[in-house]
């Protein structure tokens, strides 16, 4: 009774929130108006924004660089170009005529505050850890910027398109204002928020890119649960569902008026705590992963191995340049027991595996995990919970873990946030000497054909005693097929400025 009633509230508070919106069709029925479901967000404010919410905080700020949703490669955004004779001082020249939603210039001071931003110690942004290698930044103009590291960076400008890093206005206070009234140089201007259910927002008219935005406004739901926003786009209610299962992919398949697409994969990471017991012991993670069948996992999330779906126990996804390719150990059952034997659990081990049971894919690799495992005398206890749950209770304090991640356009972002030890989302809780000083070389080597030897030294690291298996998926989104050209790069950040409808 206690969860229907949750679910009737749920539903009542959307279809309010709906009405709302709807309330002004009449009036407006000559705009481009395209609705999103989104997920129902933690934090939205730059800086704390946990991953969630993509859809509004792409369409309300704008990135110093953006990537190319076909190419894959990076294009200038609000700086036109950037340089470096030595990979430690970068030179970044900035837009000019470009104007926040409040009316304020965009200028270097502001790129200088975002960048600074990161350090505050109040704040705990999720990009301090990158930006520790900044030694200093000023503006030499108006719009050219200097930043000097402590060390060379190669990959630096890579850092400038992670989804938190978004431009901010250096006179704007977001600690009072962000999670309410967020404000940007963005195509879109938020005109109305009702905070965890909706957001209406209106179309920049004097956005610095000519032609864009497309739309008109865009009207961004929060909703609770996957079903719920099928619903929705079943019903006609919204447009666009970011990330749903293989499941519905194929229901919606045999229907006419939508189309699926795949912009890209993410991961599907299997963490053991290094920390805790049983996975302190390499020997109990090497048992595991000698309890993997590949094929069976990518069956288990619809569809087949090497088509769209992929394995390996390293962080590298296979499709990147920097992946190296080493064999696949095999499933071997008995291997996994004299392992077990060997770390003293003769009669086998049990654990605890957590997940969000609501986010694609997760129940079914959970409970495929837990099938694989079990002949070894691995017995997991799976518990799953609402992904808001999982990652504010459980995530980062559990012996193994099953969490979802996006692809870093750079890896070594990624190997810096979480398999460093010092990693602020260090999940796993790794701790290797010889991987932290690969992936501070890979992070300051000049030379691309030296970089790669560090790459592949670290990926044999994660083979021969890596706390992570890989499992690679596709990120699914159904549109009504009056959407056209719907991009979302690997950064995660869909570019719903170029959207519109037939």
């Amino acid at each position: 009774m206690k969860l229907s009633m949750i679910g009737f509230l749920s539903g009542f508070l959307l279809v309010s929130s709906l009405s709302l919106f709807a309330a002004g069709t009449q009036e407006t029925e000559n705009k481009m108006i395209i609705r999103v479901a989104e997920q129902v967000p933690n934090l939205i404010t730059p800086g704390a924004w946990d991953g969630q919410a993509f859809s509004l905080n792409s369409s309300i700020y704008d990135y110093l660089i953006e990537m190319d949703a076909n190419t894959g490669e990076l294009v200038p955004a609000l700086a036109t170009k950037w340089s470096s004779p030595d990979g430690k001082i970068w030179t970044f020249d900035l837009r000019k005529g470009v104007k926040f939603h409040d009316g304020s210039d965009f200028t270097a001071q502001d790129v200088k505050f975002t960048i600074e931003r990161t350090q505050n110690p109040d704040l705990g942004h999720l990009k301090a850890q990158d930006f520790e290698a900044v030694e200093s930044v000023s503006a030499k103009d108006d719009y050219t910027l200097v930043i000097t590291l402590k060390s060379p960076l190669p990959t630096f400008p890579f850092i400038f398109t992670d989804y938190n890093m978004a431009m901010l206005s250096s006179d704007y206070d977001y600690k009072t204002l962000g999670e309410t009234a967020p404000m940007g140089t963005g195509p879109f201007k938020l005109k109305e928020m009702i905070l965890k259910e909706s957001a209406l927002l209106t179309k920049n008219a004097g956005y610095w890119q000519t032609g864009l935005p497309k739309s008109d406004e865009l009207r961004i739901y929060f909703v609770p649960d996957i079903e719920s926003s099928i619903s929705l786009l079943e019903a006609g209610k919204v447009d666009i569902v970011p990330q749903v299962s293989p499941i519905i992919k194929r229901r919606l398949d045999g229907m006419e008026g939508y189309n699926v697409v795949s912009p890209y994969q993410e991961s599907r990471f299997i963490a053991m705590s290094a920390d805790r017991t049983p996975f302190s012991d390499n020997k109990v993670r090497l048992a595991l992963k000698y309890t993997m069948d590949p094929e069976i996992l990518a069956k288990a999330c619809q569809g087949v191995l090497g088509e769209g779906i992929f394995y390996n126990e390293t962080p590298i996804v296979n499709k990147l340049a920097q992946y190296k390719e080493i064999p696949f150990r095999g499933r071997d059952i008995n291997k996994a027991r004299e392992l077990l034997k060997e770390a003293g659990y003769p009669d086998g081990v049990t654990t605890e595996l957590y997940y969000a049971s609501d986010h694609p894919y997760g129940t079914a690799i959970a409970q495929t995990l837990k099938e694989l495992a079990a002949p070894a005398g691995i017995n997991l206890e799976l518990k799953g919970f609402p992904r808001d749950i999982y990652l504010s209770q459980y995530w980062m304090n559990a012996p193994m873990l099953l969490t979802g991640w996006g692809v870093r356009v750079d890896p070594s972002m990624l190997l810096m946030l979480a398999y460093e030890s010092k990693g602020p989302w260090n999940e796993s809780h790794m701790d290797d000497p010889e991987a932290d000083e690969l992936i501070a070389k890979i992070r300051s080597e000049v030379d691309p054909k030296v970089r790669q030897s560090y790459y592949d030294r670290l990926q044999e690291i994660f083979v021969e005693r890596g706390t992570v298996i890989n499992l690679q998926v596709p990120y699914l989104v159904p549109l009504n097929d009056r959407v056209q050209d719907y991009r979302q790069p690997v950064t995660m950040l869909p570019q719903l400025k170029y959207a519109y409808l037939k």
